[in-house]
């Protein structure tokens, strides 16, 4: 019998199909560190939600085949030592994708409608109506920074809301102008100086740490809006709080910190004018069913012959 390591507590679809096909599952929010390292040649996949696998880790697991997430963020795995071992790192490639558009969306809503305030001003003072500042997404411009699972769907419901869209993503040629109807733009600074809002669609790697830093900001029109619903470490915390007090950046938004949970020393907490999430864009009850099953569905195709190449983590990614 095949045991898999589950690290967190999922939606039961995700466990439940897994002792289905008849794999042996380890629940480790349940297990000691001892038990787990008593049961370490047993185990031959890993089924992980947001929990670090760190090299260390993966070693200990001398019969490890396969990592398989909970989702498809993979800068908590050391995806670099698995592939050195041969284990193959799996990503549930579009449970989520839906709920981070919708999400993203609600951010982008908020900025534009500021539904908080208008609803203090029908219980506190309906004659402050007139002072109500709103503005239409459909005049506005947005750059979507990646076009993958996610950035495709948010594309299509801004083009929906009458925004006009601008593509940026390093893996078109640059030969490429346009896709799906959508301009794309080759240099990220152009594609900032044009946009009065930023939405971001990438995961976290070397090459994207710090893309978004000061200077890129400073690219955007004079009261432009950010939204990342992607990853911390992106985009300059430190700087966005700043030029949100300058009002160069009219408004912001993020579900991801650079440090989970946020710490209490986190310039965004500072930021004016900022919506907060913890990190919940997926957490809809479609979602984590999906990502619970996907997840465990990777490990049994992985058992069956092979996980889909969909759902195999690319470790040079740039899009999400």
């Amino acid at each position: 019998m095949t045991t898999v390591l589950v690290t967190e507590k999922i939606h039961q679809a995700g466990p439940d199909l897994l002792r289905q096909r008849g794999f042996d599952v380890i629940e480790g929010w349940t297990a000691s560190a001892d038990d787990i390292s008593s049961r370490s040649e047993e185990i031959e996949a890993i089924l992980v939600r947001t929990n670090r696998i760190t090299s260390e880790q993966i070693l200990s697991f001398p019969n490890l085949k396969v990592i398989s997430k909970h989702g498809v963020g993979c800068d908590t795995i050391d995806v670099a030592c698995a592939r050195s071992q041969n284990i193959t790192v799996a990503i549930a490639s579009d449970a989520n994708a839906q709920s981070v558009v919708e999400h993203t969306f609600m951010f982008m809503l908020n900025m534009a409608k500021n539904p908080v305030y208008m609803d203090h001003v029908v219980r506190a003072d309906y004659s402050q109506r007139t002072s109500i500042s709103a503005f239409d997404l459909g005049a506005r411009t947005v750059l979507v920074l990646g076009y993958g699972r996610i950035g495709t769907r948010v594309a299509a419901l801004a083009r929906a809301f009458g925004m006009t869209v601008l593509i940026c993503d390093e893996k078109f040629d640059a030969g490429v102008s346009e896709v799906d109807g959508f301009e794309l733009v080759h240099d990220l600074n152009e594609g900032l100086r044009r946009s009065t809002f930023l939405t971001i669609h990438i995961p976290l790697t070397d090459k994207s740490a710090n893309l978004i830093d000061k200077d890129r900001m400073l690219q955007m029109p004079k009261g432009s809006y950010l939204v990342n619903c992607a990853r911390g470490g992106i985009v300059d915390e430190q700087a966005l709080a700043e030029l949100t007090r300058s009002g160069h950046i009219s408004a912001s938004a993020f579900d991801v910190f650079s440090v989970e949970p946020i710490t209490a020393d986190n310039p965004l907490l500072g930021a004016e004018n900022t919506q907060l999430s913890p990190h919940a864009a997926a957490f809809t009850a479609e979602s984590l069913y999906r990502m619970s099953h996907q997840a465990a569905s990777n490990i049994c195709d992985f058992f069956d012959g092979g996980v889909p190449a969909g759902n195999i983590y690319a470790l040079d990614a740039f899009t999400a």
